[in-house]
C-alpha cells in the first residue's frame, strides 16, 4: 500500500474501478464487490475532508487516519481472497492491481561460504555437547544468519584405527536447528573415538549448503 495519503487514494480508486468493471471476467461475486465499494464509499469522503490543508481540522485528520486503517484491512482481505491467486485474472491485470509482476520462482537464499566454528564438551554416558557459532559471533553459540540448520556427519572408530579421509567415509549423520545441542552415541561407545564434520545449511527451497569443516576427533566418555 502507498504510504502517502494521496497516492493511497489514487491507488485504491483505480483498484476498485478495475475489479468492479471486470468482475464477470474475474469471476468475483457481486456481494464481494458490493462490500468493497461500500467500504470505499465510507473512506473517500474522509480523505476529501483532509485534502485541503487550510480548511481541515484535527478531528478530520484523526477520522481519516482511523478510516484509512479500517479500509486498508478491507482491501488487503479482498486482495488475498479474490485477486492474488485468482487464475481468471490475466497477469497484465494483476500488474495493474498489485503493482508488480508476481514472481513464482522461490527467492534464492544467500550462498553459504562460511564454515561453522564448533566447540565440544564430553558429558559422560556416551554424550557430547556441541556449541556452534558463526565466525562473526565470538562470545556465544549462534546460527549463521543465512542458515537455519547445521548438518553433521560422523563415524565411531576404535582408538588407533585410521581416521576418515573424507565426509563420505562417515556412516552416521544428523542435523540440528539449535546452536547448542547434545549428541548421544550410547554408553556402548565409551572409549571409542568420534570423528565428526559440520556444515551450515538452509533447507528451504532452494536448498543452500555450506562447505564441510575439518573433522573433530573426540574420545567418547
Amino acid at each position: 500500500m502507498p504510504k502517502r495519503d494521496a497516492d493511497f487514494y489514487n491507488k485504491q480508486h483505480k483498484y476498485v474501478a478495475q475489479v468492479s468493471t471486470n468482475k464477470l471476467v474475474y469471476k468475483i461475486a457481486d456481494t464481494a464487490i458490493t462490500a468493497l465499494t461500500d467500504a470505499q464509499a465510507i473512506y473517500e469522503p474522509l480523505f476529501e475532508a483532509i485534502e485541503d490543508k487550510k480548511d481541515r481540522t484535527s478531528a478530520d485528520v484523526a477520522a481519516h487516519r482511523t478510516g484509512r486503517k479500517v479500509y486498508e484491512k478491507v482491501l488487503r482481505a479482498f486482495n488475498k481472497e479474490y485477486v492474488l491467486n485468482n487464475s481468471n485474472i490475466p497477469d497484465a491485470d494483476k500488474v495493474i492491481l498489485i503493482g508488480k509482476e508476481r514472481d513464482t520462482e522461490p527467492t534464492p537464499h544467500p550462498v553459504i561460504e562460511d564454515v561453522p566454528i564448533v566447540g565440544n564438551k564430553v558429558l559422560g554416558g556416551g554424550q557430547i555437547e556441541f556449541k556452534v557459532r558463526a565466525y562473526t559471533d565470538q562470545t556465544r553459540p549462534s546460527m549463521l544468519r543465512a542458515a537455519n540448520m547445521i548438518d553433521y556427519c560422523y563415524i565411531l572408530l576404535d582408538v588407533g584405527e585410521m581416521p576418515p579421509a573424507k565426509v563420505a567415509d562417515c556412516n552416521k549423520s544428523g542435523n540440528e536447528s539449535r546452536a547448542k545441542f547434545v549428541l548421544k552415541v550410547g554408553d556402548e561407545n565409551q572409549g571409542k573415538k568420534l570423528y565428526i564434520y559440520f556444515r551450515w545449511v538452509n533447507n528451504r527451497k532452494p536448498r543452500q549448503e555450506g562447505p564441510w569443516s575439518n573433522f573433530q576427533s573426540i574420545i567418547v566418555g
